[in-house]
């Protein structure tokens, strides 16, 4: 009984970590979005993006392939950066910041999903 109990303790874990992305990147599926990018908690050394006062700032950026950008939110509520044909790096919550680095070159359209007027691009060279 406490070997099946055990199980499903680790099994309860395992879908927890999968439904909340656990501490892996996510990776940008192939041929949508930010090709080859993956989202990754954490503040880079790349360009800069501001989420304040609703916004993304800049709200259009240009980078060669290979460099990173992140993303700071210094706003009162949480946001989202959420490719549209790609990932969602989810919730952004204030003081927090996230960094995708791009390898792919395109333009890639994003947004906050949880404020719909908060929309901006990334361009890769």
């Amino acid at each position: 009984m406490r070997t099946i109990l055990s199980g499903l303790g680790v099994g309860l874990v395992l879908v927890f970590a999968a439904g909340c992305g656990g501490s892996s990147a996510t990776q940008v599926p192939a041929g949508g979005g930010a090709a080859a990018a993956s989202c990754s908690p954490t503040l880079g050394t790349g360009q800069q993006v501001a989420i304040a006062n609703f916004a993304f700032n800049p709200k259009t950026i240009t980078v060669a392939a290979g460099t990173s950008i992140s993303w700071t939110n210094t706003d009162t509520a949480t946001h989202t950066v959420t490719f549209d044909a790609g990932p969602d790096c989810g919730n952004v919550a204030t003081g927090t910041s996230m960094t995708i680095t791009f390898a792919t070159a395109g333009t890639y359209t994003y947004h906050c999903k949880i404020h719909s007027s908060m929309t901006a691009s990334v361009t890769v060279s």
